[in-house]
């Protein structure tokens, strides 16, 4: 076994992703302040509640996978099953335990997380409650820290903020509406796909615009919504490069990559709005927008989906 095979198993492309959901939340909630360092822990728990939720998910579609990907590291015989297994378990007590050592509120909002982690990896499949139960995990992994910040912080944080997790949850749902044709979980009707596509682009831009009308930040908000702008715009050239007979699984696969490294300036252009409130919130949004190229660099080793 390589250490390739357990970072396609892990898709350890997609680390730069769920640290930036922690970061953003942490800043978001802290209206623009850094936060405690304490709080910092949610990063390695949440790294490890994604990644042990990869490994469960390749474990629980072994026999799918053996069919439609047998390239995949299991069907492969690369890394057996039993390793895979111990690996996602470990990874979710891990994540669980890092964050109940930053806080206890943190502590029962990771055993939620690895709940629905798990969920949708054992029975949470279908048309409406697999992208239900992802865009609930991406929320959580925003809205957790996000939540914990705003309490322990020195300012009064208002209760709105948790819209911008759940703006989040509803479009990562959205993309893994798309992303269901990738392996036939969902029929691909090509203009289906197109119209999904275009949602999710011109969606990109509206967390940060409403999160700068919900702090009654304008420039805040604006700022935030060109940057998510500059990442719909290659949403929406595949969009219209595109034609409806063109769209295959390889193309969706391919297309869903590049909407996955979107989640990155999603969130950043989250944290960007709180730039005129504190000190941290503009070197955050650099700070996430350096993990794209990264992702970048990650995904020739192990695929993002």
């Amino acid at each position: 076994m390589e250490p390739r095979d357990l970072a396609r198993l892990l898709r350890i492309s997609l680390l730069p992703s769920a640290l930036a959901d922690g970061l953003a939340g942490l800043i978001i909630g802290g209206l623009g302040d850094a936060p405690a360092l304490r709080l910092l822990l949610w990063l390695p728990a949440s790294a490890a509640l994604y990644h042990g939720g990869m490994a469960l998910n390749d474990w629980a579609d072994r026999r799918h996978d053996a069919a439609t990907r047998p390239d995949r590291p299991i069907p492969s015989g690369r890394v057996p099953a039993s390793l895979a297994l111990l690996l996602a378990a470990g990874l979710l007590l891990l994540g669980v335990a890092c964050a109940a050592s930053a806080h206890p509120v943190m502590g029962w909002g990771a055993v939620v997380l690895g709940g629905c982690v798990a969920a949708y990896d054992l029975i949470g499949r279908g048309g409406l409650m697999g992208p239900l139960l992802l865009g609930a995990c991406r929320a959580l992994n925003l809205g957790v820290p996000l939540a914990v910040a705003a309490r322990t912080g020195a300012g009064e944080s208002p209760g709105i903020l948790l819209a911008a997790p759940l703006l989040y949850g509803a479009w990562v749902a959205l993309v893994s509406t798309f992303a269901r044709a990738e392996d036939g979980e969902a029929e691909l009707v090509p203009a289906t796909q197109s119209r999904l596509l275009l949602a999710c682009g011109c969606a990109l831009p509206v967390p940060a615009l409403a999160l700068g009308v919900a702090l009654g930040e304008p420039l805040g908000g604006a700022l935030g919504a060109l940057l998510a702008s500059s990442a719909a715009a290659g949403l929406l050239s595949t969009w219209r490069t595109t034609t409806a007979p063109e769209w295959t699984r390889a193309r969706v696969e391919r297309t869903v990559g590049l909407m996955l490294r979107r989640l990155l300036v999603l969130t950043a252009s989250m944290a960007l709005v709180t730039s005129p409130l504190g000190r941290a919130g503009l070197p955050t949004t650099l700070l996430i927008l350096a993990g794209y190229p990264l992702a970048s660099r990650l995904r020739r080793i192990a695929p993002p989906s």
